[in-house]
């Protein structure tokens, strides 16, 4: 402080941050099962009027199968209306009763008719058999009220390729900035 001596610089992450908070949640679909007529998909959706914005921190993709995968993952403005809601979403902060409720949700679904949806691709991942890859997104991908993330999912094979898709963000409110 006076030049005694080194400074201490601590870093801590903007996920534990937000967990200490309460503001950090993670959760995964029920089991996906594409196949190569069938294309499955998990979104982080944003609903309408959440007020909050979601900032992606983390996302895996895991291949249950015996047969490579083909994610492409996509920010989109309008959703399937055939999706279900996963119930597996929860405060990644187990200390805080009771349990903060996220106003993001996850969604999946089958049978994909990308024709239908407002979506720009933003990349495609290849998951190798019996395997799961990640990517940390570190709160870059910010999803606004309305809005939705969404992760394609499909096999070569005629039969089903069981698979799931996780998720952790954060949420504060969109006023802030």
């Amino acid at each position: 402080m006076y030049g005694y001596g080194p400074a201490s610089v601590v870093h801590v992450a903007n996920s534990l941050t937000h967990s200490l908070q309460g503001k950090y949640f993670v959760g995964e679909t029920d089991q996906l099962n594409p196949t190569d007529a069938n294309r499955t998909w998990g979104a982080l959706v944003n609903p309408l009027h959440s007020d909050v914005h979601l900032y992606l921190d983390l996302y895996v993709l895991s291949n249950l199968s015996d047969d490579k995968l083909v994610s492409q993952i996509c920010f989109c403005s309008n959703l399937p209306s055939h999706g279900m809601q996963s119930h597996e979403v929860a405060s990644a902060n187990l200390t805080l009763h009771p349990a903060p409720l996220p106003l993001g949700q996850i969604q999946f679904g089958s049978g994909l008719d990308t024709t239908a949806l407002a979506a720009t691709p933003v990349s495609t991942r290849v998951i190798p058999s019996y395997s799961s890859i990640s990517s940390e997104k570190a709160g870059h991908w910010i999803i606004g009220p309305g809005k939705a993330i969404l992760f394609t999912l499909t096999s070569a094979m005629n039969h089903p390729a069981p698979a799931v898709i996780s998720i952790g963000w954060w949420e504060e409110r969109h006023n802030l900035y």
